[in-house]
């Protein structure tokens, strides 16, 4: 538990540190030499206590950031002057000379220059050996922190040891007894509780009130408020209430703490252990509030862990055990401080911790079993989420490693290595299951209830929306999550704060310095460019664009070009915020250019297609257009490709080359009007002209044929079967052109059957020649007069003209 609070006040003390650390501009050198001697000593001889040694490292640590903040300081005023001997030009080369005046002010200017790089370089120093000295600290506590670790002593089971342990029970219990008995008796001090009984009666009762019932009242006003809510106001109601039941006891067992401190019992080794109370007791309620979050519904929220009820109430007893495990942890440790870290009760603590060790190990075996079973049936259920049982499983597996080889390390000597085992998982599971349980509660805010599948009936940009809520919310959890576990594992605080000052002062990239300052602001101002941008899109397409005379592809390149422009100066005005030097970005970009040239020639020559497509507009998006095998409506247009939809409803995405070098047939670019041409055959002896006139009429009675041009009726020639007539008309929209050619047919034949005119049909006769010998081996005598005679066999076929035009394939529209 101590893990958490020390990373709580990480958490909060960091930014507050690293704006009291701007602030420190001024570098004392001769206050960083004695400390970085005293270091490097400290550190030769290796005799100092870890204490001293942590202490030095944060000394190094200011007079580091110092160092940094005199760099930068410095570093600013080089630069004018730097700017200034460049304006005079390149230096005159040997055997030339120059005007008196300026090589006058390039001496002055050379001779300043190196005065103010003296600090730069002066600041530089101290930094690398600040830095070089604050590893060599690091690395040293750690080898110790690691020989700790893998040290084998004597087994706690050793008869010896059990006596002395209990030994130093009893006199610590002993000793404890004795001074509330003589605070008790103690005249100053009654007369000082007689004063305070009334406020110690009102907080012990309100503590006890809410230890006992606060659960109970959680759950009745969230079941009442709940029953005419919305399913989002259930949701928030859901939220509160669950927090509710861990928030309100933690404020019982702080009232109850306070009221036993003001009745004046207890000294220091009193005052430890009852602070101590106060944690283990908080240790045991978010043991339970976890058991209860996951694997019991509650009124609206169903379980996040089904098992069956025997396993839900072995899984509620396991985490309450190890509540327990940190509750009496805590305990020793407050004995061992209040006892002023006596010897006898410091080398017991060992023999008492390995209990605690065993009963941890336990419960994470226990739990490691049923969570990792419930994962693996929860992820073949249809529905379920492979990826989270494949974690959950994951986790469940390593709870029962450290379940087992904890204790195992503890036995045969290795406890310090056993007892991070066994406490570590177990921290590391309370937090896990901690922020999950928080991230579902949170996550059910945006209409999520099972954290999943938004609401059924929910619009997409509601469903987009609440993914990206619950994945930001994710993200920012984990990012909390992992100075907790780092601290769990060993991490010391400073290697917090070490990565933290990392962040903040920023990583070096040759003479760039790149900080997490400056990638906040490169995002914050690339978003607000991206944004203002997205809103003049909307604004041209739905309130400028629409009232100008241009078309819909002319307003689509326009908004497109917009988004492209816009995203463009976004990017610049982050990158320029940043204040990053692009000289540099310039030369790797003449690199890449070369590699471009070669290996991205094809996606760049899409992209300059695409630019030309979007200027030269020879298509834009609703057009009919025809290229290669394809046919189909213009739908979008990129920088990169081309989206067109067939008439089968398929999407075909088109490389822009491809438009741009090949041949593009466009039926709606400049008009939609466009010739429709049906052909048909009559009989020969049909009249031509009452053909023509026949085929005019039908021609001319169409809606969608314009009479200007009037529509031709060409005579295309004599056919084999027929003659071969064709009607050629100009329709107002080429759109319909399929629909136009069907209607014309059917009328062709309805006018053809009044004024009786023959469609013919082919016909073809078949002789087949010496059929006598053919058969003759095989035939009858019977058979022999039909042989004589012969067979003719006509074979007639009648054929409808098909319509072989590419447009047929039009027949949805």
């Amino acid at each position: 538990m101590k893990h958490f609070i020390a990373a709580l006040i990480l958490l909060v003390a960091l930014p507050l540190a690293g704006f009291a650390q701007d602030t420190t501009n001024l570098f004392d050198a001769e206050a960083f030499s004695s400390t970085a001697e005293r270091a490097q000593s400290a550190v030769e001889k290796a005799e100092a206590s870890s204490e001293a040694l942590e202490e030095l490292r944060k000394q190094l640590v200011e007079f580091r950031t110092q160092a940094t903040n005199q760099k930068s300081l410095a570093a600013s005023k080089v630069t004018p002057v730097f700017e200034r001997l460049q304006a005079l030009g390149p230096a005159p080369a040997e055997g030339e000379t120059e005007a008196f005046d300026v090589a006058n002010l390039r001496s002055e200017l050379n001779a300043q220059l190196k005065r103010v790089r003296g600090p730069v370089a002066e600041a530089e120093e101290a930094f690398q050996r600040a830095d070089g000295l604050i590893k060599q600290i690091d690395k040293l506590i750690r080898e110790r922190n690691t020989a700790e670790l893998v040290a084998q002593s004597r087994s706690p089971l050793a008869p010896d040891l059990l006596s002395e342990a209990w030994g130093a029970l009893r006199v610590y219990g002993t000793n404890l007894r004795n001074e509330i008995q003589s605070n008790w008796v103690s005249p100053t001090r009654s007369a000082g509780r007689l004063q305070k009984v009334l406020i110690v009666a009102v907080l012990l009762g309100a503590a006890l009130l809410l230890l006992a019932r606060s659960r109970r009242w959680s759950r009745t006003v969230e079941a009442e408020l709940s029953k005419s809510a919305s399913t989002r106001t259930v949701a928030l109601f859901g939220f509160i209430g669950s927090l509710s039941q861990l928030v309100l006891p933690a404020i019982g067992l702080a009232l109850l703490v306070q009221a036993l401190l003001m009745l004046d019992l207890f000294d220091l080794r009193g005052y430890f252990m009852l602070r101590s109370i106060g944690i283990a007791g908080f240790s045991i309620y978010f043991a339970s509030w976890l058991s209860r979050s996951l694997f019991v519904a509650e009124t609206n929220r169903p379980a996040l862990i089904a098992v069956e009820d025997h396993q839900r109430r072995s899984m509620r007893r396991s985490f309450l055990a190890l509540g327990l495990m940190f509750a009496l942890n805590e305990m020793l440790d407050a004995m061992a401080v209040g006892s002023g870290q006596n010897p006898v009760i410091v080398k017991a603590i060992p023999t008492l911790t390995f209990p605690l060790i065993v009963i941890g190990g336990i419960a994470l075996f226990r739990i490691g079993r049923v969570v990792g079973h419930a994962a693996r049936a929860s992820a073949l259920e249809d529905g379920g989420n492979p990826f989270l049982g494949r974690i959950t499983s994951i986790l469940g597996n390593l709870c029962v490693l450290a379940g087992v080889a904890g204790p195992i390390l503890a036995v045969i000597g290795y406890e310090a290595g056993g007892e991070m085992l066994v406490f570590s998982s177990a921290a590391s599971l309370l937090l896990i299951t901690g922020f999950y349980i928080g991230f579902r509660l949170i996550a059910a805010l945006s209409g999520n209830v099972s954290g999943v599948v938004v609401a059924a009936g929910a619009g997409e940009d509601t469903q987009r929306y609440g993914a990206l809520f619950r994945i930001s919310v994710g993200f920012i959890l984990i990012c909390v999550a992992v100075p907790f576990l780092a601290l769990i594992w060993g991490a010391r605080d400073s290697d917090i704060q070490e990565i933290w000052l990392m962040l903040r002062d920023g990583v070096s990239f040759g003479d760039t310095r790149i900080s997490l300052t400056d990638f906040l602001t490169f995002v914050l101002v690339f978003s607000i460019g991206y944004t203002i941008t997205r809103v003049l899109q909307s604004a041209l397409r739905t309130t400028v664009l629409p009232n100008t005379r241009l078309d819909v592809g002319g307003q689509n390149a326009i908004v497109t070009g917009t988004g492209y422009i816009g995203i463009f100066l976004a990017a610049l005005a982050a990158i320029t915020a940043t204040g990053l030097d692009l000289s540099n970005l310039a030369i790797v970009a003449g690199a890449l250019s070369v590699g471009i040239g070669f290996g991205l020639q094809t996606i760049v020559s899409n992209f300059v297609s695409g630019i030309i497509l979007l200027i030269e507009r020879p298509i834009k998006s609703g057009d009919w257009i025809e290229v290669g095998a394809y046919s189909g409506y213009v739908r979008k247009i990129s920088v990169r490709s081309t989206e067109v939809e067939t008439f089968d409803r398929a999407s075909v995405v088109i490389p822009n080359a491809d438009l741009i070098a090949g041949a593009v047939t466009n039926w709606t670019h400049s008009s939609m009007a466009g010739r429709v041409r049906v052909p048909v055959g009559v009989a020969y002896d049909s009249d031509p002209r009452h053909v023509e006139r026949v085929l005019r009429e039908v021609a001319e009675a169409h809606p969608m044929v314009l009479l200007d041009p009037a529509p031709a009726i060409m005579f295309m020639g004599f056919g084999a079967d027929s003659m071969d007539f064709e009607i050629r008309a100009i329709l107002r929209d080429v759109n319909w052109m399929l629909s136009a050619k069907s209607d014309m047919n059917f009328a062709i034949a309805e006018a053809f059957r009044k004024e009786g005119i023959e469609i013919p049909f082919a016909q073809r006769d078949v002789y087949i020649k010496n059929l006598e010998q053919l058969g003759a081996g095989r035939a009858k005598p019977s058979d022999a007069a039909a042989l004589e005679q012969g067979i003719e066999m006509d074979t007639r076929t009648s054929s409808a003209a098909m319509d072989m035009d590419d447009a047929s394939d039009e027949g949805d529209r």
